[in-house]
């Protein structure tokens, strides 16, 4: 083994490689929302991203905007996520950017996945659809799930603190 090699090692390797492919596809989805306009008619670009056809009107264009920023925020909690990791492997545990990362990384994740709900209330207003959003309870994919992994990142924020307040009373008494 290398000396600066960890058995967490290849965890920040595919990290790395989802996050390329992450920006890959959020990229590609952004380029196909901003392509709608000038083909308001095409079937391909309506069936992949899920909407009938595009209009000029508000409602139309603010969904198109929100839509994008939840993309861009996605990209950015997958960031602070990376860069959580990698201060792991590099500075001591208990840094004070590990704590803040954490807290901002679940106040994120919460924040993200609430306005995506309100996004797809919304957008199955403004689209007229008939089927019902409703919270999957016993499912993976469930908002309160990603809620809840939110809220574990926040209360793992407050462990790394208190931690870190034990640590730097710890070397005090020595």
């Amino acid at each position: 083994m290398k000396p600066n090699s960890t058995p967490l090692q290849p965890l920040k390797y595919f990290l790395n490689f989802i996050f390329v492919i992450v920006i890959m596809a959020v990229g590609l989805n952004i380029i196909g929302i901003l392509f709608i306009p000038f083909f308001p008619e095409s079937k391909f670009l309506s069936e992949l991203l899920g909407v009938p056809s595009f209009r000029w009107e508000f409602p139309i264009v603010a969904l198109t905007i929100i839509s994008i920023i939840l993309n861009l925020g996605f990209i950015y909690s997958l960031y602070v996520f990376k860069k959580i990791v990698a201060s792991l492997f590099k500075s001591p545990l208990f840094s004070h950017f590990q704590i803040l990362s954490l807290k901002l990384l679940g106040q994120l994740i919460i924040l993200l996945i609430v306005l995506k709900s309100i996004f797809n209330v919304f957008s199955n207003v403004v689209f007229q659809k008939t089927e019902l959003t409703g919270i999957q309870i016993f499912s993976f994919d469930s908002k309160l799930i990603i809620i809840c992994l939110g809220l574990f990142f926040i209360y793992l924020s407050y462990v790394f603190k208190k931690a870190k307040d034990l640590k730097d009373e710890n070397e005090l008494t020595v």
